[in-house]
């Protein structure tokens, strides 16, 4: 019996170790006042960012009790666009508040269901009277500024929030804003452009400005048989086959000319024949082949007109303003329609490839959290103000649960206070002194206070404009549980045979 006890200590504690070490490999960078991390590869390429998720996505993680906290990150990440990294820090402290109950002599599975009580209490709470109600525009735009302060977007706050919440508006969710990158300028110089941006250059040279466009889901070129076939032919039937096939793409390409007469743009998912590009040039049509499906379906919605599957579909040309213009010796094409579209484009620039990296993972988090308010209407008060009133809930509710499943619940209300405790730690200031004056504000009825990173102590979060998405936070406190039970009922790791 000791030794199979002693084989799942073993196995717990390598679990826990490795889950405490990616946690704390993140801790450092959460925060208005988080620090970078410099991340370089054997290649020498380098990423510098504060970005949880990225910094966990590009870690050289091996211990399957790491993967899991990198995985439930990966979720975080994708459900809510932001919060990875406080999820992990809750993770690792879980787990570093779970160790000191096994030393009581608490059973993995006691835990376990101590902190699944715990998690449907916080959660219940945070519902019921933490979550707050958005009604205003400037929801949106604090929110905003929440998830920028403290990344490199954060000298340009005021523009960047309001772009990120125009983007949205726009285009109703995160992800239909379409972001596009261009070196050079600076942060303020990004702007929205109303309309679609193709990563694309015309076939042949032709003027920059065109008002019109057809977009086809198809091709203009000889179709290749699915069939097998060998012919014989002499070189007089073959040159009979070659013009037949030439004059029915010319055919084709002259049904546009005719829906054309003042030129335009063509728009082809497949390849084109370089002669009938060369017809259509000569009408004034200039051809964009090999565009994306879905960049089909994008300017479909701008030009508020139908992809057509043949030319022999096609009844009008749209009209549009298309513009070509070259960004770090590459071209782009900029649609934009005559008719209101929910298209949007967000038009990022940086100094160096590195900053626009970086601020493109920056408006990526802002955009996203904008998104959830917006659609949700939902927001709690940030700074671990959440966190922090869900600890108290927990610490007074935790005596009506009987049995040693109380103490687990008690361990889970002092994991909470890692997130302000961290906050305050990582802005310099005595993270103890700050948890104790946020008990404190708790107890005496002032629900709006959170580590004041300037000044050290505490100040009224609500204030100051410092708010997140309530799902952002609910997912969190979820994740970072369920991660936590999972790691904690591993009592053996055995190794498995290769898969075929």
């Amino acid at each position: 019996m000791n030794e199979i006890e002693n084989a799942r200590s073993k196995a717990q504690t390598h679990n826990i170790k490795a889950a405490k070490t990616v946690a704390e490999t993140v801790k450092s960078t959460l925060g208005p006042m988080g620090m970078d991390k410099l991340m370089m590869d054997g290649g020498g390429n380098v990423i510098v960012t504060n970005d949880g998720a990225t910094i966990l996505r590009e870690l050289d993680v091996t211990h399957p009790g790491g993967k899991m906290i990198v995985e439930v990150a990966k979720t975080q990440e994708s459900l809510c666009y932001d919060g990875t990294t406080s999820t992990v820090i809750l993770a690792g402290q879980l787990l570093a508040n779970s160790e000191s109950l096994f030393e009581k002599g608490l059973h993995p599975n006691v835990i376990c269901r101590g902190y699944h009580e715990a998690t449907r209490m916080a959660i219940k709470f945070l519902n019921e009277e933490i979550t707050i109600t958005s009604k205003e525009r400037n929801d949106l735009v604090a929110v905003a500024k929440t998830a920028i302060t403290g990344k490199t977007l954060e000298n340009a706050i005021e523009d960047v929030a309001e772009l990120c919440v125009a983007a949205v508006e726009k285009a109703g969710d995160a992800e239909s804003v379409k972001v596009v990158s261009f070196p050079g300028d600076s942060i303020q110089d990004s702007y929205l452009y109303d309309g679609c941006i193709v990563n694309k250059d015309y076939v042949l040279e032709g003027r920059d400005e065109y008002s019109h466009l057809v977009l086809m889901n198809t091709g203009l070129e000889n179709e290749k048989s699915e069939d097998n076939i060998q012919l014989q032919m002499n070189s007089e039937s073959f040159q009979s086959y070659k013009a037949s096939s030439k004059t029915h793409l010319i055919e084709s390409a002259k049904r546009l000319v005719e829906y054309m007469p003042e030129g335009g743009v063509v728009f082809v998912r497949d390849n084109v024949n370089d002669f009938v590009c060369s017809y259509l040039k000569k009408n004034h049509i200039m051809v964009v082949r090999r565009v994306p499906e879905s960049t089909l379906r994008t300017l479909s919605r701008v030009a508020d007109t139908p992809i057509c599957q043949t030319p022999e579909e096609v009844e009008f040309c749209a009209p549009v303003k298309i513009k070509r213009e070259k960004h770090n010796d590459v071209w782009y094409l900029f649609v934009n329609g005559e008719l209101e579209s929910n298209v949007a484009t967000l038009v990022l620039r940086g100094a160096t490839s590195h900053t626009l990296d970086e601020v493109e993972r920056g408006f990526d988090d802002a955009l996203g959290v904008v998104s959830l308010v917006m659609n949700s209407k939902e927001y709690v008060i940030g700074g671990g103000n959440s966190y922090a009133r869900m600890s108290s809930h927990l610490r007074q509710h935790a005596a009506k649960i009987g049995g040693r499943a109380q103490m687990a619940i008690e361990a889970f209300s002092d994991a909470l206070e890692i997130i302000p405790a961290t906050i305050a730690e990582n802005a310099g200031h005595d993270p103890l002194d700050v948890v104790l004056a946020m008990r404190h504000e708790i107890l005496q009825g002032n629900l709006t206070f959170g580590p004041d990173v300037e000044n050290g102590g505490v100040c009224d979060m609500l204030k100051a404009g410092v708010i997140e998405p309530a799902s952002l936070v609910k997912q969190a406190v979820q994740s970072a549980s369920e991660v936590t039970n999972s790691v904690l009922r591993i009592d053996d790791i055995i190794a498995r045979r290769p898969t075929q």
